[in-house]
This record gives structure tokens, sequence and C-alpha cells, in this order.
């Protein structure tokens, strides 16, 4: 991990020892038989989870409130002279709000309590649409090893499969946040989670789907999920895990093709935790290794490389409890993988096999101060990295040099050059010179001789690319008045995203045989074009790009309470500043920057009052356990990759360059990728948003059932996209749209007196760019000693014509936000039939999960889900011919957006779990988790382009059937 200032972390923490919001809460109120209010009531709450009780005195109303509790089940003692004491258990929930009321009497008349043991929840104070899942529920259900897992348990949010890109929830995929232990593991300027979290030592996750109050500093498009990871307690305790998933154990994969993927897969844990000293500093450490092999496997060129993929993780975590009233945390994880042979598809060859080397480390310092009945202070400090390397297992060493005379493209042996995409028959469109052409290279190369196709060659690229997040946050509640109360809620946060990336190209990079196709923006004679970074050839060494992403976030939150109503009044105010590299700013330039290789500069700036979140809400408690509410929420998405993809060192470290040759592998000509360089920015640009309106109600049925519904709108807009400067002119905006350049000044930033040099596309606020999103979504819950079920059905609607999750062929990757594909060039501007249902469009979605447990000391647990398919449409860049000479189809729509629908997916996993009591503290556990019982392999991501014969054919699948057994040993 990058060095962290941990002289000045330790001089606060002496200073003011708090905690962030890694909690949850108690509150209710205590009466007499006859609702009269009864102050001084004593609530102690006690758990495994906490050092030292938890102690508060109810106020005059009678109402008390416990916050800053660590997630776990605790045990209520309500406590008055002259009372009979009651005592009552309550689950706390990470980042919920658990409700009790009781009455006392000289006798223990009756007590009301919302929540005792694992009874369902609702929030009879609030407006969010939220949710949280215990460490018991999930256990006994069948889900996965990795965060990314547990996803599948978020009640209305679609079901994937995707390695990368989540689901979309109101958003796109790459508009969720990922929290884990609080701390935010999306990949950095990328959105995705693509790190590799996994759940073992998760004990709750919670969710926020909408609704969000001005707490936590939620600025996320889609949802929010976050986890609490388990800690030790007053007693010693542990466990050992294999789990096993064998080649035999999975099901064929219905793909249409010999090729088989069968791996061996097994994870191994082993985690200790207990007392250092009793009552006071607990600790809790694990060891987690999954590990995953294939042996002998073939695909449509025959054998292929075997491949493995180790992991070593360590975790370590220390609670202390100095005083009853403060709670200290820390913890360390600490995760290394080796991968190879991976990246072999179907239709590549072995040689393009490719190996990593990632790491990824977590540092977590918090703390609590409570410091009155009434008020808390708040504190967290993380520090995340993630590091990754990855290398051809097949190296192409020969130097390469761009210009006339420069290296030679070895046509006799273009397998020896770099990565080579095969032509198919195809592609020629009937041209006699192109299939002249292309029939003795498909005769080499090809898997399928007879049409043509695949991939030959080693791997394109060599790749460095660390990322690195430092986040501090601090917070202030305080709770005061009577008949109306009000608990207020101050924080200030601030975090700074890096990342430093080292690309070259192995050889000639990405090779595409044009054939002697004619093409406007291609060279005459054109048959080879490679693809290639210029860092690393000949005259360009190779260097290291740093970008910066710098935020700062002040939130305040006032929840209101008046007899049954609750009003939420928040605003969050957020600050965003982008740094590339290689320019310095100067005030004689007219471009304002000046050339500076390797110097830091500030690209843009969003200012807090452009950013500006209000949170309002209403909640009316109309019987004091049923509610109705509205709510309405802005946000701002902070996930951007512009600091890297509009960054000057482009030009010189991460420029991208499109090589000619003859049919004899002469260079005739090359270019700069236009889009793949230093860009300017639009200025004055309205920071993207998401406007949310929602109204709903929640109901408890009775002791053992809940219910809600809620009807939810939001619009996105203000997209952000790199694009040609000219685009609107040059591409025939329609009316509506402005005609003039987005910086008509940009010539004279370029190619000026004092010009800079850069892009002819730059950064700007797409005209008319939004989404929308509609959504009805129902959802009961049941809880009782022995049974757990949870349902939702949402039929949503979302669309609109700016798609992130539809950008280019495969969407699974980490794809930038503000310059992927969209509005690059002719036919692929948002007047260009990009109107229609978006890619993350699911209109029914039915979801239901639970267990049972039975009387023989074994639980069943089920999870189904039903979803519509996805909408997609033909790509065909002949429809756009008269603008372009490109060959690329890429999201060159043919037809409107979302005209096809794939098939619907429906599928059912199976948990059963047999428990063996050895004594008081000893447990064997068998567990076995059928996934996809029914080995419904619906196909996804069809070919969209309708040029190739493998039009409309499927890319993905949902995975087969497949059994894992795990044996665990507790105590």
């Amino acid at each position: 991990m990058r060095k962290t200032h941990w002289l000045s972390l330790g001089l606060l923490l002496t200073a003011l020892p708090l905690l962030g919001q890694q909690t949850g809460s108690i509150s209710g109120q205590v009466t007499l038989a006859t609702g009269e209010a009864l102050p001084g009531v004593v609530v102690q709450a006690t758990s495994d989870v906490t050092p030292r009780p938890r102690t508060t005195t109810t106020a005059a109303d009678g109402s008390y409130r416990l916050p800053q509790l660590p997630p776990g089940n605790y045990d209520l003692q309500f406590s008055l002279d002259g009372m009979d004491s009651v005592v009552r258990s309550a689950d706390v929930f990470l980042q919920q709000n658990t409700g009790m009321n009781i009455v006392m009497g000289s006798e223990v008349i009756e007590d009301v309590i919302l929540v005792v043991g694992s009874a369902p929840v609702i929030d009879v104070n609030s407006s969010e649409i939220k949710t949280a899942v215990a460490h018991d529920t999930i256990s006994s259900l069948p889900v996965g090893q990795q965060y990314r897992d547990l996803v599948k348990l978020i009640p209305g949010v679609q079901y994937t499969e995707n390695e990368f890109r989540g689901p979309s929830a109101g958003g796109s995929g790459q508009d969720n946040v990922y929290q884990f232990d609080g701390v935010n593991v999306n990949f950095p300027l990328f959105g995705t989670l693509a790190s590799e979290p996994s759940s073992h030592d998760i004990d709750q996750i919670s969710i926020v789907k909408g609704g969000a109050t001005a707490i936590d500093f939620n600025r996320a498009g889609g949802f929010t999920i976050n986890s609490v990871s388990k800690s030790g307690t007053n007693r010693f305790h542990g466990g050992v895990s294999y789990q096993v998933q064998t080649s035999g154990m999975t099901g064929d994969r219905d793909t249409g093709s010999s090729s088989e993927f069968d791996e061996d897969r097994d994870w191994a844990v082993l985690n200790f935790g207990g007392p250092i000293v009793q009552d006071t500093l607990f600790f809790y450490t694990s060891y987690y290794r999954p590990t995953r092999s294939r042996d002998n496997s073939s695909n449509a060129y025959g054998s292929v490389s075997d491949f493995e993929d180790e992991r070593d993780e360590l975790f370590g975590k220390l609670t202390v409890t100095p005083t009853d009233s403060l709670l200290i945390g820390a913890s360390y994880r600490s995760s290394d993988r080796e991968v190879t042979g991976r990246g072999v598809g179907e239709f590549e060859t072995a040689s393009r096999a490719e190996g990593d080397d990632v790491s990824q480390d977590i540092a977590i310092v918090e703390g609590s101060w409570v410091l009155t009945n009434d008020s808390f202070l708040s504190f967290k400090y993380t520090d995340y990295a993630n590091e990754n390397s990855s290398r051809p297992d097949t190296i192409f060493g020969f130097p390469v040099s761009v210009g006339q005379g420069g290296t030679q493209l070895d046509v006799a042996n273009l397998d020896t050059q770099g990565s080579v995409e095969v032509p198919t028959l195809s592609t020629c469109g009937g041209d006699p010179v192109c299939l002249q052409f292309v029939r003795p290279i498909i005769d080499r190369y090809s898997y399928d001789t007879a049409t043509g196709g695949g991939f030959v060659g080693g791997a394109s690229q060599i790749n460095d690319a660390n990322y690195y997040r430092e986040s501090f946050q601090v917070g202030y509640d305080h709770l005061f008045g009577d008949e109306v109360t009000h608990e207020i809620h101050v924080g200030y946060q601030t975090y700074q995203d890096d990342e430093e990336l080292r690309r070259t190209s192995n050889g000639w990079g990405a090779i595409e045989v044009i054939a002697g196709l004619p093409g406007s923006d291609l060279p005459a004679g054109t048959f080879y074009q490679a693809t290639v970074q210029q860092a690393g050839t000949v005259g360009f060494p190779a260097g290291t790009i740093k970008s910066s992403y710098e935020s700062q976030n002040f939130e305040i939150n006032d929840k209101i309470r008046w007899k049954n109503w609750t009003f939420n009044v928040g605003l969050l105010l957020s600050n965003d500043e982008l740094f590339g590299q290689g320019l310095r700013e100067s005030s004689t330039s007219a471009s304002g920057f000046v050339l500076d290789e390797g110097n830091r500069y500030k690209m843009y700036e969003v200012p807090f009052e452009d950013m500006v979140q209000p949170r309002l809400g209403a909640t009316w408690a109309y019987n004091g356990k049923d509610t109705l509410f509205a709510n309405f929420a802005r946000y701002n998405p902070a996930v951007s990759s512009l600091p890297r993809a509009a960054s000057w060192a482009r030009n010189s470290q991460n420029q991208v360059l499109e090589v000619f040759f003859d049919a004899n592998g002469n260079q005739i000509g090359n270019r700069q990728l236009g889009s793949s360089s230093g860009k300017f920015f639009q200025p004055n640009m309205d920071p993207r948003a998401t406007d949310e309106y929602l109204i709903g109600t929640a109901r408890q049925i009775n002791d053992n059932w809940t219910g809600r519904a809620h009807l939810r709108y939001r619009r996105s807009y203000n997209f952000w996209e790199d694009t040609n400067n000219t685009a609107r002119s040059a591409f025939d905006a329609p009316a509506g749209f402005p005609q003039e350049d987005y910086i008509p000044e940009l010539n004279d930033y370029r190619f000026g007196p004092d010009g800079i040099g850069g892009s002819s596309y730059v950064i700007a606020e797409l005209d008319n760019a939004f989404t929308k999103y509609y959504e009805v979504n129902l959802e009961g819950e049941y809880r009782s000693s022995n049974a757990y079920l949870r349902g939702s059905y949402v039929w949503s609607h979302y669309y609109g014509n700016f798609d992130q999750d539809n950008s280019t062929t495969n969407n699974d990757q980490n794809i930038f936000v503000g310059s992927s594909n969209i509005a690059d060039g002719a036919g692929r501007q948002l007047w260009n039939l990009k109107y229609g249902n978006l890619h993350g469009d699911r209109r029914h979605q039915l979801k239901l999960y639970g267990y049972y447990r039975f009387n023989w000391d074994g639980s069943a647990g089920i999870y189904a889900i039903y979803q519509s398919g996805h909408p997609w449409e033909a790509w065909n860049v002949e429809v756009y011919r008269q603008y372009t000479g490109s060959q690329s189809d890429t999201i060159r729509f043919a037809e409107p957006a979302g005209s096809r629908t794939t098939s619907d997916h429906y599928q059912i996993d199976l948990n059963y779990t047999q428990n063996f009591d050895l004594g008081d503290r000893y447990r064997f556990q068998v567990v076995l988790d059928l996934f996809n019982i029914l080995d419904k392999q619906t196909g996804y991501n069809p070919n969209p382009d309708q040029r190739e014969a493998s039009f409309g054919e499927y890319a993905n699948f949902f995975n087969p059937r497949r059994l894992q057994v795990a044996l665990k040993f507790n105590f």
C-alpha cells in the first residue's frame, strides 16, 4: 500500500475517537398501561459484539435512543424504581433503526414490541427504500463466495452474472456504489465492482435503493450496498471450512460450440476471534484461499493451455472500548492473487493466453464517542489500494517503429505480429478483390475455413494499472426537542481517487485485415490496419500516466418528529476536481495551458454551487406502526473516467495510433486515434444529475408479515462525453439541437501561436441527453422462529437516448464513464436512432428467497428469480455511409434503440445445511448449494452486427447447473 500519514492519524485519534456509520440504532418509547410517558427509565443494551454495555435514560416523553450500536443481537433491560424490570431482545441491522416500545407497570402488564429477535422491521420514521440482510439469512441461502454474489439478494434489482458491471437499478451498471466495511470498493474512475472482496467475513449487508437522506454522503445514481464484517466477542470462537465445485459437478454449457471450459474450484476459510482483555479488547482474524483450475481444455481451435487462479487473503480486526461511551476499531485486509492461462475464448488460439498479478489492501480506523444521551461524534479513515499487472503469455519481442521506412508487418506470419482478428467472408460484402485476398488468410488462421473468423497471435497489450482511494469523514449528531424533536446530523467527507497506468502494445497490438475495401477515412490501398500504443515504440519510451479525482462533500440533515409525522430535510453539497498530467496553467496562453510533460494539472472543477443535492422526505405513521411516505432526492454521481480519458499525458504516454499497411506489409500511413488523446473541456458544463420522486407505503400486517409498496420515477440528465467538436454541424444534428461547435476557439487552442495540440474531440455536455426510469415495486417479508421468506415484484421501464450499458460489443468491463464510444463520430450521435429502451431495462422482475429450519437441526434455503430479457438492436455502419468510410458497426444503430428483446430468464437455486452439534460449543456442518437446478442457460448479449453471419447469436449464457459441497467446523 501507499504510505499514509499514520502520525497525523494517530494524533487525530488521540484527540477525536469517533466512528463512521458502520452501525445501527435502537429507539422507542416507554409508557404506563394508561399511555402516560415514563421518564427516567434506565435502558441498558448488552451484546456479544460490543465489549461493554450501552446505557441511556428515557426522556420526559418516555422516549429513548441508543445510537452507534455495532450490528448484532442485543438484550435490552428496562429498569425503574418501583417497577418490574422488562428484558427483551432485538436485532440491530447495519444502517437501520430498530423500534421497540415498552409498557411497564408494578407488574409487567404488556409490552408493545416492534422488533423482537428476528421479527420484520418497519422504520416508521424513514422514507428511504432500504433493507438489510443478516448473517443467519445469508448463510441459509444459496449464495456464492464473493461480495458481488450478495447483490442478487437486493429486492427488486435484476439478477446478473456479469464479472465487472453491476445490475441496472434506475441508472447504469456503473452508477452503483459498493461499500465493504464502509469502504468504497468501486473501481476508482470506473464505478464497477472490479475489485475482489469476498463474503466469508461479512456479518450483514444493508442496501439503500432510493429516497436517500443527507447522511453517509450518498451520491449513487443506482443503489448503495454496504457490509459489516464479523468481530471478536467476549468468548473465543472460530471455524474452518472447505468448499468444492469440481468440473464433474458443473453441467455442460449450451453454447452451440464444442468448446468446454470446465473448471475445478475450491474455497478454504479459517477464522478465529475472542477477547484479548475481557470486556475491553476483542480481536478477529481470518484467512481465505480460493482457487480455480482448468486442465486439458479445448475450444474451436483445439487444445487450450491450463488455467490457474490462486488467491490468498488475510484479515485482522481489533475492537476496543476504553470506556462505556467509547468504541474504537481498526482493521486491515490484504489479498494477493496470481492468474495464469487466462483469457482464451471459444474462438481464440491458446497463444492468446494472459497472466495476472493482483493485490488488494484495505485499512480502516474508526471509533465512536457517545457524548450524551442525545449527541455523538463520528469519524472514519480508510485507505484502499488495488494494484494490477497483466502480461501476455506470448510476448513478441521485436521493436516497432512507426513512420516512413518503419517496421514492416510480416504478412507471411501474422500470428507472430500481434493480436490478429481473422476476417470473415461476410465482411467483404461480395467484393471480389477482398474475397480473393482474405481466402488464404482464412484457410491458414481461421477455426472455420467455410466462413472465417477467430483470433490468433498473442494478447495485444501489456498493462500495469494501480488504483488507490484515501478517504476521511467526520460527523456530529444531536437530538433535541420535546413535543417536536430534531435529529440534526452534520458531516464532512473528503477523498481522493488515483490511477497509475503504464500500458504498451505487444508487437503491433491489435491487427485487422482491411483487404483493400475502400473507405473515405483510410489511405487508398489499405490491406491491414494495426492499432498500437505509441508508448513503447521506437523513440517513445513508456512512462506512467497519473490521474486523480478529488472530492469534498458537506451534508446537513434534520429528521423532525412531530406526533405520528417524521419529516426529513437534508442537503448534500459536493465539489469535485479532476487532475490530469502533461500541462501547466498559463495566464498568457489562449487555452490557459502550456505543455509540461509529467506535471499534474487541474483539468476541470465542479464547484459546490453546481452540486446542491436536496433530500426531502415525509413519513406518516398513521396508526403508529404502518406508514405512508413520499420523498424527493437529487444525486450528482461522482464516478468519472475523465482524469485519465482526457489527460494530456495520453498524447505521449497513452496515445493510440492507427497504422496502415499495403498488401505486402509496408507502412503507407498512420494517424492518432482522435478520441484517445488529450482533450479540452467545454466551459461551464452542468454536472450529471439524477432527480428522484418517490411515494410509498409500508405495513406491519401481523407479528410475522410486513409489506411494502412504492412508485418511483428517476430522470438523469447533463451527461458528459467526448465527441467531435464539430459533431453538431458535421453530422447533421436535427432541429432542437444547437449547430455551433462545442468549443469555437478549439483550433486556436490546438494550432495557434501558443497552441498545445490535442484532440479534435472535446469533453462536452451532450445536448438533450437523458434517461428515465419508472418503477412499481411490491415487497413482502415473513419472519418466524424457524422460517424466513422475502419476495419482490417490480414492473419498470428504463429508456432514453444515453446508454452507458450499451457503448461497445462487450460491456462487461471497465468502460470509460465520460469517454466511451457514445457520440464518437458519425452514426454514434444521440440523434442517430439512440432513443428507445435501454440495455438495462427489465420490464418484469420477480424474486423470492428464504429458508426453513427443520426440527432435525437441518435447514433448506431457496432463491428463485424471473426477469424479462434485455433490449438490443441491429448495428450497421452502412446506414451512415454518407458520413463515414469507417468499417466499424459499433453502436451505429440500424434501427431505434432497444427494438428487440432477448428471451426471459428464470432460475432456482437451492441450499441444504445439516448441523451436527458436538457438545455445547462445537458444531459440524455439511452444506450443499445447487445453483440453477433447472439448468436454464438463457442466452444474452446477442451479436448486434447486422453484416456478420453470426448476427443475433448469443455471446453469453447464464451459468449451467452446478453443485457446491462444503464441510464446516465451528466453535
